[in-house]
Formats: C-alpha cells, sequence, structure tokens
C-alpha cells in the first residue's frame, strides 16, 4: 500500500482529494455564515410533506412590509409538526425574497463540516506519507 500511495497517481489522487475536501469546507463555511446574516422571522408549520425519504415542510411568516409569505422547505434538523412555531432565515432583495431555510438548518453545516474536516485530515495524513522520503536500508 505504502508505494502505491508514493507513486505518481497516488500522490495526485491524495492530492486531489486534499483539494477538494478543502475546496468543499471553505463553501459550507461561506454558506453558513451567509445564511447566518439573513433576516429571520416567526412562522407557523402549515403543513408538513413527506416525498419518498425527503422531508419538507410548508411555512408561513411575515415580512418586514407586514405581507404574508408562504413558502415550502427543506426539513434537514429536528421534525416539525403542523401549528408549530419555527423561526425561518430568508434573503430578501428589491423587497422579495430570494432564498429562505429554516433556522434550524445550522445542523447541516455542522455535520458536512465535520465531514469535510475529517476528510481533510485523513488526505493530509496521506499526502505527508506520500510526500517523505522513503528510508532506504543498508
Amino acid at each position: 500500500m505504502a508505494k502505491s500511495v508514493r507513486s505518481r497517481t497516488g500522490r495526485f489522487v491524495s492530492g486531489l482529494v486534499l483539494a477538494g475536501a478543502v475546496v468543499g469546507l471553505v463553501i459550507v463555511l461561506q454558506s453558513s455564515a451567509e445564511q447566518r446574516s439573513w433576516a429571520s422571522s416567526e412562522a407557523t408549520v402549515l403543513e408538513r410533506l413527506k416525498s419518498g425519504k425527503s422531508v419538507s415542510v410548508k411555512v408561513e411568516y411575515s415580512l418586514p412590509d407586514g405581507s404574508k409569505q408562504v413558502e415550502t422547505l427543506s426539513e434537514n434538523g429536528s421534525a416539525h409538526q403542523p401549528g408549530t412555531r419555527v423561526t425561518v432565515r430568508y434573503d430578501l432583495r428589491d423587497g422579495r425574497v430570494v432564498d429562505s431555510a429554516l433556522a434550524d438548518n445550522d445542523q447541516v453545516f455542522w455535520v458536512l463540516g465535520v465531514m469535510l474536516g475529517v476528510v481533510a485530515v485523513g488526505a493530509l495524513g496521506v499526502n505527508l506519507i506520500a510526500w517523505t522520503r522513503q528510508r532506504r536500508s543498508g
């Protein structure tokens, strides 16, 4: 195994995995920070929808101008039953909602961040093994 990691192909693949994990981690961190900067509002769950393994909720919340917004949002955190109050984060541009998510979506960012962090640390270790000089016996 050590010889295969130290081959040209092994070094390339381990470098590619490291680069991919680092880029993925940066994207996850940027998305999380961006979503935390959005405005938030209390919402009421109107309906819980299931499609295969995916679960989403239809929520209604108020915008700053007093108008009501109804949206179907992906449920990635805990289960929310109809009538439950939840916090919704939304990105408002020119008076229109361009993107929104449940505020408890942060769990997804944590899980992805930890997974990509573990992959990055593992890939860094493999890169160290791949690029160190092999000791010559003799």
